[in-house]
């Protein structure tokens, strides 16, 4: 054999071998971190225990400033950690925001801009994502449909597009995620239609909160329901269920859960729902587990 041949059936060789090797698989475990919490949270204990997508929430470039927050987008980067920015979007000062200006049927565009504006500037920070809360209306919804044209549903999902374009611009790459209602009749009174979102969204976040007082009454079934529900409905973005780490009771007091128990619901979603991964409320609250065991073949 010439060495040219042989070159070239080495080249061919490892070729396939490349072609043989697994590709490495996207790590869908999350948790939301508030940002009082920044500088204590343990960044080597949440790698360790598989939860590697942090949900910062933006008052962090508030309270300890840019520089320092930046610093420690950069940490959670050296440990193969993602860091999306948190911030509401339809929700300000303790207060709802109706983007939907119903004397003039249109939209509030300079509102859109200006909360727009924000995201793009914290994708220029180079962060991993931005994750849309309050994403929706107040339970009224249903009060701010001036015309066919102009609904609220409309008004979130273009609120979607129009930050899925700007902040795309600025890093193709960016992952767009929203927390949404886990009523399946969520259109009627926030808004958010999940067939809508998902053509714009990258990750769904239903907050199936099924240890909440709100919907305890449904149980697991429930929560497996909504998870399939939005993971079918909201194609193609993908379903990360969002699970809480304590639980309500009747006396409203929040009893933080332990590891175990955690555990055990977050393997619920990824074994028997079309869940792809979950996300954890909150940092603080509840002993967090080891999530190596919940990847999806």
């Amino acid at each position: 054999m010439d060495m040219k041949r042989l070159i070239i059936s080495i080249f061919a060789f490892a070729l396939a071998l490349s072609a043989c090797k697994p590709a490495a698989q996207t790590n869908t475990n999350g948790i939301w971190l508030w940002s009082k919490f920044m500088n204590e949270v343990n960044l080597d204990s949440l790698a360790a225990r598989d939860i590697k997508n942090i949900i910062l929430h933006e008052v962090a470039f508030e309270r300890h400033g840019v520089d320092s927050t930046l610093a420690f987008v950069a940490e959670a980067h050296k440990r193969d950690m993602k860091v999306h920015i948190w911030f509401q979007c339809f929700y300000q000062d303790g207060k709802w925001i109706n983007p939907v200006l119903d004397s003039l049927n249109c939209y509030d565009q300079a509102y859109f801009d200006k909360v727009i504006e924000r995201a793009v500037r914290y994708v220029g920070y180079g962060v991993d994502g931005i994750h849309l809360d309050y994403i929706r209306f107040g339970g009224t919804a249903h009060k701010h449909n001036p015309s066919e044209e102009i609904t609220a549903t409309g008004c979130v999902t273009e609120f979607c597009r129009q930050i899925n374009a700007a902040t795309k611009a600025k890093n193709p790459g960016i992952i767009l995620s929203a927390a949404l209602m886990p009523e399946p009749d969520s259109e009627y009174y926030y808004g958010q239609d999940p067939a809508q979102m998902g053509q714009y969204i990258d990750i769904l976040m239903p907050m199936i909160y099924f240890h909440s007082q709100s919907y305890q009454k449904g149980g697991t079934p429930w929560a497996r329901q909504v998870a399939d529900h939005f993971a079918t409905k909201g194609a193609p973005a993908k379903v990360w269920a969002g699970l809480t780490t304590y639980e309500d009771t009747d006396t409203a007091l929040v009893v933080p859960m332990n590891a175990e128990k955690i555990l055990r619901d977050c393997r619920m979603f990824t074994d028997s729902t079309m869940a792809e991964g979950v996300v954890l409320f909150r940092y603080g609250l509840g002993e967090l587990p080891d999530l190596h065991e919940l990847s999806k073949e």
